[in-house]
């Protein structure tokens, strides 16, 4: 943590942890793909951004994720019921779940859908997204 002394030897400021500012991020980030920012969102990944969802397909791109999940479903809104921050090996991960609501391509809807996104965070920027859902469980058969 990094603090600023003035002249009187008082801490003025201090800096805040990895962790916190890896929460933000990632609040921002998903902020950001809920009002469809993709350009806010970009912002705040990596250039070497990886997403895996479930099913095991890869993505490098928020564009190329889109265009998948427009195949698939309509409009989906995450409400995060957690968020937590550890250190990991290589930067901070950062844990979100909840639930998930939305519709069909058929137009019917969805509530309740359970989620867990894992984010790999190194210096501020997110390099790995991992997605993980009961969707497939609720789709329309």
């Amino acid at each position: 943590m990094n603090s600023l002394i003035n002249d009187s030897g008082i801490v003025v400021g201090a800096g805040r942890t990895e962790r916190a500012v890896a929460l933000d991020v990632v609040r921002d980030f998903m902020d950001a793909l809920g009002r469809r920012d993709f350009a806010a969102a970009k912002a705040l990944i990596a250039p070497d951004f990886r997403m895996t969802v479930s099913g095991n397909h890869v993505f490098r791109s928020l564009e190329a994720f889109s265009e998948f999940s427009r195949g698939r479903n309509g409009a989906v809104r995450k409400h995060a019921a957690t968020l937590e921050a550890t250190e990991s090996a290589t930067g901070v991960a950062v844990y979100i779940s909840g639930t998930m609501s939305g519709a069909w391509l058929d137009g019917s809807t969805f509530t309740d859908v359970r989620f867990i996104d894992r984010f790999l965070l190194v210096d501020g920027r997110i390099v790995d997204m991992q997605v993980w859902s009961d969707m497939a469980e609720f789709r329309p058969r």
